[in-house]
């Protein structure tokens, strides 16, 4: 069995204001793009590159609306089509990248989607290729709130497109972000109990956070955009936590909530230091001790693809000690008492009772994990132990 698979497919209509990531909004670079995709998965997996056009058996779904070509005994058990906005990648496009993927057959397929690129078609043919999770790019049901941040959809959008999601059989993921510009307590309330009405199997729930340099920062930096005060999202996000698991869906990592058995098990291998090779610009790998990423520039990934890393690190034993330990406490699952003491000593110990003392830990058995206040400081906390 392969390790999970991350593909980033970086192209957007549009560069929201607040967005960090690895994206392009030069649509005429898709083919080329997807030929280097292509080129970097083949030689991962030492196979040739096939360049012929797929054919109608090729594409034509297979049992439970698999494609029949990629489901294998063998392959990747997750894979991810991150972004960027994978939804704005052509139908044609994703097939030559889903039909270089060994898949193994029951994986989990997510596929990153905006409400404005969601309609009946466009499911239909994600199905086909094997998709059977998609992640809807929400942000928040409220017009201005979205205006502010430059998304392209409006609410009505984000709803038929959750509804759409919800009737092709495929599971539905929900991101919604807390923090956002002209965001009240009422509005925010408004957008989770939309949300919740909707009927999603999960739910992603981001504080928003100023990333250097982003249009948002810059704005925000120049007195131009005014945010809500932190202790409101503090507030909500503790709130939130309660009124999820009363409509049924757990709270089982820090931003991430699911009715049982609808957990993101790509995102779990992250957490849980599984292995996963990445593909695309800026895309991250890991393998035993160490991690490796491409380029975030585009032209030079087209160019140099299959060799366009440009940066590699093995991981010492401290490392692997702080990952382990900041991966595990951001599950709510926590980490054994004992698993803990064993990698930080009598430190260990004393940061525990402190914890629990001052209520920011909690002790379930032989686990020990964050409290939903503790989670708002748990990169401080943590911190504390080294």
């Amino acid at each position: 069995m392969l390790p999970g698979a991350y593909v980033h497919l970086p192209f957007c209509h549009t560069h929201c204001t607040y967005c960090p990531f690895a994206i392009s909004t030069d649509l005429a670079l898709q083919d080329a793009y997807a030929d280097a995709v292509v080129r970097e998965i083949a030689a991962a997996l030492a196979v040739p590159v096939e360049r012929r056009p797929l054919s109608a058996a090729d594409a034509s779904p297979g049992p439970g609306g698999r494609s029949g070509r990629r489901s294998t005994g063998t392959g990747f058990e997750t894979v991810y089509f991150g972004g960027g906005t994978p939804s704005r990648t052509s139908i044609e496009n994703l097939r030559r990248i889903f039909a270089a993927l060994p898949i193994a057959e029951g994986a989990e397929v997510t596929l990153e989607a905006n409400p404005e690129d969601v309609t009946e078609e466009s499911i239909d043919a994600w199905r086909a290729m094997g998709v059977n999770r998609i992640s809807v790019g929400v942000q928040s049901f409220h017009d201005d709130e979205l205006r502010a941040i430059a998304r392209v959809h409006d609410r009505a959008r984000a709803i038929e497109a959750v509804r759409l999601i919800a009737n092709s059989g495929a599971r539905a993921n929900l991101d919604l972000i807390l923090g956002l510009p002209g965001q009240t307590a009422q509005t925010y309330r408004e957008s989770l109990d939309t949300a919740v009405g909707l009927g999603a199997g999960h739910l992603s729930l981001y504080m928003l956070d100023l990333e250097e340099r982003t249009p948002l920062q810059i704005q925000h930096a120049r007195g131009r955009v005014s945010l809500p005060e932190e202790d409101m999202v503090a507030d909500l996000y503790v709130e939130t936590i309660e009124r999820l698991g009363r409509a049924g869906l757990a709270q089982y990592e820090i931003s991430n909530f699911a009715r049982p058995g609808e957990e993101s098990r790509h995102n779990l291998r992250y957490w849980r230091r599984a292995e996963y090779r990445g593909f695309g610009m800026a895309a991250h790998s890991f393998a035993g001790a160490k991690r490796f990423a491409n380029t975030r520039d585009i032209r030079r990934y087209i160019e140099l693809s299959p060799n366009a890393r440009d940066f590699e690190e093995t991981l010492g034993d401290s490392e692997v000690q702080h990952e382990t330990i900041f991966l595990q406490l951001r599950q709510t699952r926590g980490m054994c008492y004992e698993d803990l003491v064993a990698l930080r000593g009598k430190e260990a110990m004393e940061w525990i009772e402190r914890g629990l003392r001052d209520g920011w830990l909690k002790q379930e058995g032989e686990r020990v994990s964050f409290t939903p206040a503790g989670f708002l400081q748990s990169n401080d906390f943590i911190s504390q132990l080294f």
